[in-house]
């Protein structure tokens, strides 16, 4: 396995690492299976959060025994202090940890959140006071929105800077820089850009290459897909020049336009499963498998054809992407 410096934290982790959010969907005993292969392969950074439902829990009943082979990061969605503050001893009891290695502001997205977290009785205000408790040893920041999260680098107030960074997404890239000349460690998320690449294996190791990024964080929800990652960036050897333009093309039918499966879009308000429909239409239209994707888009209990067209989805969305038409989009292509 590879190992970098992330920022100055002190801490050497893996190129590759664990991305929490698929773990939600899987039981107890797949997250201590995905935990024991990582233990195995060397694999020391895990990323969770306290806004991906049951992921810390589930993760911190799989590290019991091997807590300090890992470095561990969470985050807290609160923008003020009060709440934060409860995040993070939540944070605490569900990983059954006494303090943290890395806790973050999660999707800082928005200049009104930045401000208010970085203000007086702000997020920030209580996660340094935590630091000094020694509750949390690092304080990181996510988010979606380049242009804010380079504001948030730039006050020099966090160790860490956690963003969307894939074949399609570069626009962070200036941003890690900026990090990069401040000491900053940077994690990747999204790499696979919720898995919609037809080559994911090129996509992944595109990254491994940029030397920007200190530790890439694909989700994880199967222990072979732990083993399939580690073994890519512990045998990683940079694209050659018949597979870059296999990765490029798929850049260029993918645009910007895409679910990314990030599921912040959810709960909807009519139980339409969002990100799957919109996987099932990728089946359908890029993979060759309309049959198969019709045939399991007619099992939906709820297809997209029940969008009330609230626009709850759209407002929750990182991407600002246009759900409801994309949903009747989806549905005329997946309809019988």
């Amino acid at each position: 396995m590879q190992y970098k410096q992330l920022g100055k934290t002190g801490y050497k982790v893996s190129a590759m690492g664990i991305g929490g959010i698929p773990i939600q969907r899987v039981g107890e005993q797949v997250a201590k299976e995905v935990i024991a292969v990582a233990v195995e392969m060397g694999v020391n950074f895990l990323d969770t959060a306290r806004g991906y439902t049951d992921s810390e829990e589930k993760f911190g009943q799989a590290l019991q025994g091997v807590r300090d082979r890992f470095v561990l990061a969470s985050k807290t969605p609160s923008r003020d202090a009060a709440g934060a503050r409860r995040d993070l001893e939540t944070s605490l009891r569900m990983l059954k940890i006494d303090s943290i290695d890395l806790y973050q502001l999660h999707n800082v997205s928005k200049e009104a959140e930045l401000e208010q977290v970085l203000g007086p009785g702000g997020a920030l205000e209580a996660l340094l006071k935590a630091q000094q408790e020694g509750l949390v040893k690092h304080i990181g920041v996510t988010s979606h929105n380049d242009k804010i999260l380079l504001k948030a680098v730039e006050t020099g107030l966090f160790a860490t800077v956690q963003a969307p960074v894939n074949a399609v997404e570069r626009q962070f890239i200036p941003v890690f820089q900026a990090a990069k000349e401040l000491g900053m460690g940077t994690i990747a998320m999204k790499p696979l850009a919720g898995g919609s690449f037809k080559h994911p294996q090129l996509a992944i190791r595109q990254l491994l290459a940029e030397p920007l990024l200190d530790v890439v964080i694909p989700g994880v929800d199967s222990a072979e897909q732990m083993r399939t990652n580690a073994e890519l960036a512990a045998s990683w050897r940079p694209l050659d020049d018949a597979e870059r333009p296999l990765l490029e093309q798929e850049v260029a039918e993918l645009g910007k336009g895409f679910c990314r499966r990030c599921e912040y879009c959810l709960p909807c308000p009519q139980g339409i499963r969002i990100p799957q429909v919109f996987i099932f239409e990728g089946y359908a239209t890029r993979y060759n498998l309309a049959d198969w994707a019709v045939d399991r888009y007619a099992a939906m209990e709820v297809d997209a054809s029940a969008c009330a067209e609230c626009g709850v989805c759209e407002s929750r969305c990182p991407y600002n992407l246009p759900i409801r038409q994309m949903l009747k989009r989806a549905h005329k292509n997946l309809k019988h």
